[in-house]
This record gives C-alpha cells, sequence and structure tokens, in this order.
C-alpha cells in the first residue's frame, strides 16, 4: 500500500489535476493511474466519465458509462447525474437518459433495502476496542487497511457501515441523528455480549464528525478519540459540550493535513476549543498533506493509543 498510489491519493491528485489544468488533464491522468488502485471502482468510473464529458470526448464519456453501468451494473445518484455541469453535453444523447432512468431504478431499490453494516476483526482481547469511523463516500473496504494496524495493539476492530447509500458501495453521513443511532447499535451490541474494558473511537472526516457528536450526546462511552481529517463544520455549536470530555476524562488524539482544504480549517478551530476548555488532547500537523492520510499513519495511531492509555497526566 505504501510503494503504490492509493484510492484517496488517486482521487485528491485527479481532483488537484482538474482544479489547476483543467478536465482534459484530470481525464488523462485517471485513466493513466487508475489501473490496480484498489478502492471503490464505481467511483472511479464516475470521475472517468464525468472527466472525459467535460473534457467533450463525448463517445469516451458514454463508452464509460456503459461499463460502469452496463457491464458491471454499478449505479449513481438520479439527481446527481442529471444536474451535474460536467455530464451537461451528454443530455443529447438518448442512451444517456436510458442508463440515467436505469440508475434510478437501481437507486429506489437500494434505498428501500438500505441498512446498516459492522465488521468485526478479532485481537487476543476481546476487551479492548477499538471502533474506526469511514468517511463520506467511502465503505469498509476502503477505510480497513488504514486503522488494521490497531490489531498489533490488542485491540478489537469494529468497522461501522453508515446505512446511507449515495451510489454503488458510496456511503455517507449525511444524517448525522441517524449515524448516532447506529454506532450506538453497534456500540451496545457489542458491549452485552463482550467484557469490554476499553474503548476508543477513530475516524475520517465525516466519520469523526458523527464520532464526536455521539460521545457529546453521551451515546457511547469511550477512554479517548483518534480522529484523522475530522470534518466538523458545526464545531462552534457545539462547544457548550464539550465539557463532556473533561468530565468523563476523554482524551483526544487530533491529525491533519495543512494542506486540507476541506478540513484544516475546522480542524485548527476545535484544537483551539479543546485548549480553552482545558481537555486533554495531542494534536500533529502533517506538512503538505491534502485530505488524505498520512504515509506514517500507522506509527501516529500508535502513538495516539499509547497516549490515551497512559495515565491521565498531561
Amino acid at each position: 500500500m505504501k510503494n503504490s498510489i492509493t484510492y484517496i491519493q488517486l482521487l485528491n491528485e485527479t481532483l488537484r489535476c482538474y482544479t489547476n489544468e483543467g478536465s482534459f488533464e484530470a481525464y488523462t491522468y485517471i485513466m493513466e493511474h487508475a489501473t490496480d488502485v484498489v478502492g471503490n471502482e464505481a467511483q472511479i468510473y464516475n470521475f472517468k466519465y464525468a472527466l472525459a464529458s467535460a473534457a467533450g470526448l463525448e463517445k469516451e464519456a458514454l463508452h464509460l458509462m456503459r461499463e460502469a453501468i452496463i457491464d458491471n451494473g454499478f449505479w449513481y445518484e438520479n439527481e446527481y447525474l442529471l444536474s451535474d455541469d460536467d455530464l451537461k453535453p451528454l443530455h443529447k444523447f438518448e442512451e444517456f437518459h436510458t442508463m440515467v432512468q436505469l440508475c434510478k431504478e437501481r437507486e429506489e431499490l437500494a434505498k428501500q433495502t438500505e441498512r446498516a453494516d459492522v465488521k468485526y476483526v478479532d485481537s487476543k482481547k476481546k476487551e479492548n476496542l477499538f471502533i474506526a469511523m469511514h468517511g463520506d463516500q467511502e465503505n469498509i473496504g476502503i477505510i480497513e487497511p488504514y486503522w488494521k494496524s490497531v490489531l498489533t495493539q490488542d485491540y478489537t476492530l469494529a468497522l461501522p457501515q453508515s446505512s446511507q447509500i449515495q451510489f454503488s458501495d458510496g456511503f455517507v453521513w449525511d444524517d448525522i441523528h441517524r449515524g448516532k443511532e447506529e454506532l450506538e447499535g453497534h456500540y451496545d451490541k457489542f458491549i452485552e455480549n463482550h467484557t469490554v474494558e476499553n474503548v476508543i473511537i477513530g475516524g475520517f472526516s465525516a466519520g469523526a464528525r458523527v464520532a464526536l457528536y455521539t460521545i457529546l450526546q453521551k451515546g457511547i462511552a469511550v477512554d479517548g478519540f483518534i480522529f484523522m481529517a475530522p470534518w466538523l463544520p458545526e464545531i462552534a455549536e457545539w462547544n457548550e459540550l464539550l465539557g463532556v470530555l473533561q468530565d468523563k476524562h476523554i482524551k483526544g488524539y487530533i491529525v491533519c493535513g495543512d494542506q486540507d482544504e476541506d478540513c484544516f480549517e475546522c480542524t485548527q478551530q476545535f484544537v483551539q476549543l479543546l485548549r480553552d476548555n482545558n481537555i486533554e488532547h495531542k494534536y500533529k500537523v502533517v506538512p503538505n498533506l491534502n485530505h488524505d492520510y498520512p504515509n506514517h499513519f500507522d506509527e501516529l495511531l500508535r502513538e495516539a493509543i499509547e497516549y490515551i492509555e497512559s495515565d491521565n497526566n498531561k
């Protein structure tokens, strides 16, 4: 995983290319680099056909859509397909609307059958539980490699997956109350069946938002949290709830890249509020990192767990 480009790096670099150099360059980049990348294939196809369309490569765009939707059976949100500016050039083709209709039918079926999921990866010690929350448009498979090193520190790893599906294998946490209820459900069920002494929750981006909200609402009892690039748009409104962290002696470990346009600002704000409220925490800024995990995340995770497990003194 360290040597080749990761799924998150592929998407981030394609977006950077699109913003700075244009749609054709971004299309060329993803077509060259997507081979052998392990991630959500439906999302990779989405980037490919949208960029091909934006670049004026209409036949290529339709061909890629056909591969994704007809050959692979993927589906995408009806509203997105019809409203996205990059796809507007395809509206003149009857085939485009046929595929949109097919997606609409698949979307309706998926929404009817959507359910929360969770995967457990057991360690030797069942009394230690680590819950890792995926980001938006992600799934269990994408997040697991980043957090599985907690097993070496004798934590059972729980990987919840949101019930809120946005497209094939792409799950989001748009409804934070529903996310909280699902997280509480997984937690309660595990606690019922195991004697648990230590609980740490981790999360990437929007997953960190659901994790923090659930902690502040006292939905789950944890010893600490480890957030990677937390997306916390309403953190100022949650300030009055942060006392829960001090009352329950919950320690935090936060990591964010200084080039993260999505989350660096709100992470800085969150850390300042932790300081203001005298809440025990560590904060690591990773230079030149955008909205992604750093290469040495395993090391940071080990340090974070040791910090949370250590005696409560600064």
